[in-house]
C-alpha cells in the first residue's frame, strides 16, 4: 500500500510542475517579443529578410505546439524571395522533455516555396545558412511522428546554363522520422522543366526503412507513376516498380524486381518500353545480377520495329560490368521492306570510360524487299567492337557473306562528337545489278524522270576517309575488276580519288566530287585502250560503236533534279578508237542505194539498223560542252573504204542528236564493199544523223550528191578529152619531127 501511496505521491507531484510549467509559459509567452527577436538575429547573423506576417501561437492541448501563419525569407542581402510558408505547425510531446528528448508529434506546412538557385560560380543561394558546427555531446533526441506537406512547391534554377526545375502541387505525407525509422511515404507533385523538357504529374508511394548513424537507406514496395509530357514524347505513361531498393554506407546496393513500363506517342508514333531486373546487388564493389532484360516496340503506319536486349550472367564492380551473353534481337518495318537481325556477344564495360567491348559478334541480319528479285537476303555476321567514350574512339571489325560474295569491313571513329570516321572495304565480288528490282518492258514511266531530286545536304555531317576494294564488280550492267576507291569526306564535300579499275579490255581511272554547296558534280576520268562496242551495250544497251581506244571526260554540273544537272552540265569529252565500226548504217550499200535513187529526189531517210555497220580504221572527235549542249567539228574516221569528216551536237537535256558527216569514198576497189563501190570513188557524200537517242534516224543528202556526181562526170570528161588532145598534139609534133630530120 505504501508504494501506491508513494507513486500517487510521486504522480501528483509531476502534474503539478507540469501544470506550473504549462502555466509560466503561457504567463511569459510574447508572440510580437518572439516575431520581432527571429527578425533580428536573422538579419544579423544571415543577412537575409525574416517577415512573419501571421499570427505566432501557442497550444497546449493535446499537446504542445507553436503555430506560424504566411511567414517569408528573403535572399541573402536581397529583398527577393527565397523562401514562403502560407501556414506551419509543429506539436511536441510534452513527457518526453523531461528527459532530455524531443519528440516531435507531427509537422504540417501548407504553402511552402522554396527558390533553389545555382550561381555562375557554382554556389548555392542557402549555401549560407548550412553550419559547419555540430554538437554530438547534445542529450537531445530528435523523432518526428509524422510530415504533412501541402500545396506547396520546390523550384531550382541554373544561371550559368540557363536550366529551369520546378516541383509545384507537391503533397508529401511521411510517417516517422528519426535517427532511425521506418515509415510510409506518399508523394504527388507536378514536375516542370525546361531542359530537357518535362511537363508530368509524378505518385510516388513507398514504405522507407533507414538509419543515418549506420548510413542504412532502404524503399520496399515502391511504386511511381509519371503522365504527362517529356522530351518529344507526348501521353507518357510510365510506371516503376520494385519490391525492394536498398543502398548502404559501404557502398551495397541491393535491387528486388525492378520493373519499368512506359508507353508514349511521339510524331504521331507509338512508343513502349520495359525493363525488368529480377535481382541485382552490389556487395563489397562486386555487382551480381540475375537476367536483365529490356524491350522497345515503335509502332506507326510507314514504319515499325522491336527490340529485345538480355544480358546474362551479369557481374561486376564500381570500375567494370560484364555479361557472359548479351543477345541483340531487332524486327523492323519500313513500309514493304523488312530487316530481322539476331545478334549475341559476351559484354565488357569499363565504367571510368566508359568504354564498351563486344568482342565476338555473332548472328545473323535478314533483309527482305518484295522488288528484291530473291525477295530475302540473308548475311550471316561475324566480328567485334569496341568504343571508349572519354577518348572518344570506336572501331568495328565486321565480316560477312552475301550470296557468293565475301565482304569486311574495318569500321573506326576517331572522334564520336562531331562523329569523324575511318573505314576500308575489301569484297571479292559483287554483283549489285543481282539486287536490283528488274526493269519491266510494258512499265510506263512515273513522271518525268528529270523531275527527280537530287539532294547532297546529307553531306554536310559527314566526315570520314577510307578505301572500298572489290575485286570483281558489277553495276548497272557494267562489269569491272580490281576497282579501287580512295575517299575522303569533310566539310559536306565527298572527293573519290584516285578511282580505278580493269574493265572491257581497258583501264578507268579518275576522280568524283560531291559537294552539297550548291549541289555540284565533278567528274574527271579515262579510260584506256577501253573495248567501246560492250562497253554501250552493257552500260546503255546502245548499238552504236565498235572498236578499240582511249575515252576521256571533265565534267562539271550543278542542280536539284536530274534535268537540272543535265542542264547545267559544262566540261569536254574526247574519243581516239581505232579498228572499229559504226553500227547502224553500212555507207557502202547506202552510197550504191543512192547512186541508183539519183534521179529520184534531193534525200532519202532511213532508220538505223543494227544489222548494218560501217568500218573504220581510226576514229576521233573531241567535244566541247555547255550547258547541256555537247558540240563537235572535228569528228574524222578513215578506212580504205572513206574517208570521213564531221561536226554536230548532242543535246543531252532533251536526249538527241543532230549531226552531219561528210563521207569521201577512197579510190579503190579494196575494202568494205570495194568493188560495188569503185564507181563512187572521189565522190563526198552528206549523212545527217537526227533524232532521239531511242530512235535515230540518219537521211543522205542525195541532192549534194547529184552535184558531185554530175561535177564528177564533166570532170572525168575533161580529163579524157585532155588525154586524147594530148595524144593528138605528140602525133603531130612527131610526124614534123620526122619530116625535118629527114625520116
Amino acid at each position: 500500500m505504501k508504494v501506491l501511496k508513494y507513486a500517487a505521491f510521486t504522480l501528483g507531484g509531476i502534474a503539478a510542475l507540469l501544470a506550473a510549467v504549462v502555466l509560466y509559459v503561457a504567463i511569459t509567452f510574447d508572440a510580437a517579443k518572439l516575431k520581432d527577436e527571429l527578425k533580428r538575429v536573422v538579419q544579423e547573423q544571415k543577412q537575409r529578410t525574416l517577415d512573419i506576417e501571421g499570427d505566432v501561437d501557442l497550444s497546449f492541448y493535446p499537446n504542445l505546439g507553436l503555430s506560424l501563419g504566411r511567414t517569408t525569407l528573403s535572399e541573402q542581402s536581397s529583398t527577393e524571395r527565397f523562401a514562403q510558408v502560407d501556414a506551419a505547425r509543429v506539436s511536441v510531446a510534452v513527457m518526453p522533455l523531461l528527459s532530455g528528448s524531443l519528440v516531435v508529434d507531427e509537422i504540417r506546412i501548407e504553402g511552402a516555396y522554396i527558390q533553389i538557385t545555382r550561381h555562375k560560380d557554382g554556389s548555392f543561394n542557402f549555401s549560407d545558412l548550412l553550419s559547419d558546427d555540430s554538437d554530438d555531446s547534445s542529450p537531445v533526441k530528435f523523432d518526428v511522428a509524422g510530415l504533412k506537406l501541402s500545396r506547396s512547391a520546390l523550384a531550382f534554377r541554373d544561371q550559368g546554363s540557363g536550366v529551369a526545375h520546378q516541383l509545384d502541387e507537391i503533397e508529401l505525407s511521411l510517417g516517422k522520422l528519426a535517427n532511425a525509422a521506418r515509415g510510409k511515404l506518399d508523394l504527388a507533385a507536378h514536375l516542370k522543366s525546361s531542359q530537357p523538357v518535362v511537363d508530368s504529374r509524378v505518385v510516388l508511394a513507398a514504405t522507407y526503412d533507414y538509419d543515418l548513424p549506420a548510413q542504412r537507406y532502404a524503399l520496399d514496395e515502391l511504386s511511381m507513376r509519371i503522365d504527362g509530357e517529356a522530351l518529344d514524347l507526348q501521353g507518357l505513361k510510365a510506371t516503376l516498380g520494385a519490391s525492394r531498393i536498398a543502398l548502404a554506407g559501404s557502398g551495397q546496393i541491393d535491387l528486388q524486381k525492378l520493373q519499368l513500363d512506359a508507353v508514349a506517342t511521339r510524331n504521331g508514333e507509338a512508343l513502349s518500353a520495359k525493363l525488368a531486373a529480377p535481382a541485382v546487388q552490389l556487395t563489397e564493389g562486386r555487382l551480381r545480377g540475375g537476367d536483365v532484360s529490356f524491350s522497345a516496340r515503335l509502332d506507326s503506319k510507314a514504319r515499325a520495329a522491336d527490340l529485345a536486349l538480355q544480358f546474362k550472367g551479369l557481374e561486376g564492380s564500381a570500375e567494370t560490368l560484364s555479361a557472359s551473353g548479351l543477345l541483340l534481337n531487332v524486327d523492323a518495318r519500313m513500309n514493304d521492306a523488312s530487316v530481322k537481325a539476331s545478334l549475341q556477344t559476351p559484354l565488357n564495360v569499363r565504367i571510368d570510360g566508359p568504354a564498351i567491348d563486344l568482342p565476338t559478334l555473332d548472328g545473323t541480319v535478314d533483309v527482305a524487299h518484295p522488288a528484291l528479285p530473291m525477295k530475302t537476303v540473308k548475311l550471316p555476321v561475324k566480328g567485334a567492337l569496341q568504343a571508349d567514350v572519354g577518348k572518344q574512339t570506336a572501331a568495328l571489325d565486321l565480316a560477312t557473306r552475301l550470296d557468293d560474295s565475301q565482304i569486311k569491313l574495318k569500321l573506326g571513329a576517331t572522334r564520336l562528337d562531331p562523329l569523324a570516321l575511318n573505314f576500308d572495304v575489301d569484297i571479292d565480288r559483287l554483283d549489285v545489278d543481282r539486287y536490283l528490282p528488274p526493269a519491266k518492258a510494258d512499265a510506263k514511266p512515273a513522271g518525268n524522270a528529270d523531275d527527280t531530286p537530287v539532294d547532297l545536304s546529307a553531306l554536310r555531317g559527314l566526315n570520314a576517309s577510307g578505301s572500298v576494294k572489290v575485286g570483281e564488280l558489277q553495276v548497272s550492267g557494267v562489269r569491272m575488276t580490281n576497282v579501287r576507291l580512295t575517299v575522303k569526306a569533310a566539310n559536306g564535300k565527298v572527293d573519290v580519288a584516285p578511282l580505278s579499275a580493269a574493265l572491257y579490255r581497258g583501264t578507268a581511272s579518275g576522280a568524283l566530287s560531291l559537294n552539297a554547296e550548291g549541289n555540284r558534280i565533278a567528274l574527271k576520268q579515262t579510260l584506256a585502250d577501253i573495248d567501246i562496242h560492250p562497253l554501250l551495250k552493257d552500260a546503255a544497251d546502245k548499238d552504236l560503236l565498235e572498236g578499240r581506244g582511249n575515252v576521256s571526260l571533265d565534267l562539271v554540273t550543278a542542280g536539284d533534279t536530274v534535268g537540272a544537272l543535265k542542264k547545267a552540265l559544262d566540261g569536254s569529252a574526247s574519243l581516239k578508237l581505232r579498228d572499229g565500226a559504226i553500227r547502224g548504217i553500212n555507207l557502202a550499200k547506202s552510197l550504191r542505194e543512192a547512186k541508183a535513187a539519183l534521179g529520184g529526189g534531193t534525200s532519202a531517210a532511213q532508220k538505223a539498223n543494227a544489222t548494218e555497220k560501217t568500218d573504220f580504221s581510226e576514229m576521233s572527235a573531241s567535244f566541247r560542252i555547255k550547258d547541256g549542249i555537247a558540240r563537235n567539228d572535228d569528228l574524222t574516221a578513215s578506212s580504205p573504204f572513206l574517208r570521213l569528216a564531221g561536226a554536230g551536237t548532242i543535246d543531252l537535256p532533251k536526249s538527241s542528236l543532230d549531226y552531219l558527216a561528210k563521207v569521201t569514198l577512197a579510190a579503190t576497189s579494196k575494202g568494205q564493199d570495194g568493188k560495188a563501190a569503185a564507181s563512187l570513188r572521189g565522190v563526198t557524200v552528206p549523212v545527217r544523223l537526227y533524232g532521239p537517242f531511242a530512235s535515230l534516224d540518219y537521211s543522205i543528202e542525195l541532192g549534194d550528191l547529184v552535184k558531185d556526181a554530175a561535177r564528177a562526170k564533166v570532170e572525168e570528161q575533161t580529163r579524157k578529152l585532155q588525154e586524147k588532145a594530148k595524144e593528138k598534139v605528140q602525133e603531130q609534133v612527131g610526124d614534123k619531127l620526122k619530116g625535118l630530120l629527114g625520116r
